[in-house]
């Protein structure tokens, strides 16, 4: 009996120093769980997830999502580079690129996450207005930051 007293103190000890599980990864977060069917009008069908992207179809335009691991200067660049522009979105640093070819507008746009970890937008939709579809992209990045888990 005196030998199992050592024994059951090492369980007990194991078992209060156990961690909490941890939040899941930047690398785990699915990211087709991060926009919904209402934050740029109704989904028309099921996103289509491939490798740390989603491809969502909304009723007036089409959302790529991309996690990306870069440097948010070397993204940020390419899109300044073509004409693009720097803002904030949730204290995040954003940069967005939106091009019209033929009435239908393109808009190209990165935030920061974290150090390293990136959201990659682009967001396609029949307009003439760039004013406005960047808007919706940088609303649909907002969504997608309040998602991520922290």
């Amino acid at each position: 009996m005196i030998r199992l007293v050592p024994v059951l103190l090492l369980a007990l000890t194991a078992c209060s120093t156990q961690q909490p599980p941890a939040a899941p990864a930047f690398a785990d977060t699915d990211p087709c769980a991060l926009l919904q069917s209402g934050d740029a009008g109704q989904l028309n069908g099921t996103p289509a997830k491939g490798e740390r992207q989603c491809d969502y179809p909304f009723g007036a335009l089409t959302v790529r999502l991309k996690l990306v691991s870069a440097k948010y200067a070397d993204e940020s660049q390419k899109l300044l580079a073509d004409g693009g522009y720097g803002g904030v979105i949730n204290d995040r640093p954003l940069t967005r690129k939106c091009v019209d070819s033929s009435g239908e507008v393109t808009c190209d746009a990165v935030v920061e996450v974290r150090d390293g970890e990136l959201i990659g937008l682009t967001v396609l939709q029949r307009s003439h207005d760039l004013n406005a579809v960047g808007q919706a992209t940088q609303g649909l990045a907002a969504k997608a930051l309040e998602r991520l888990p922290k």
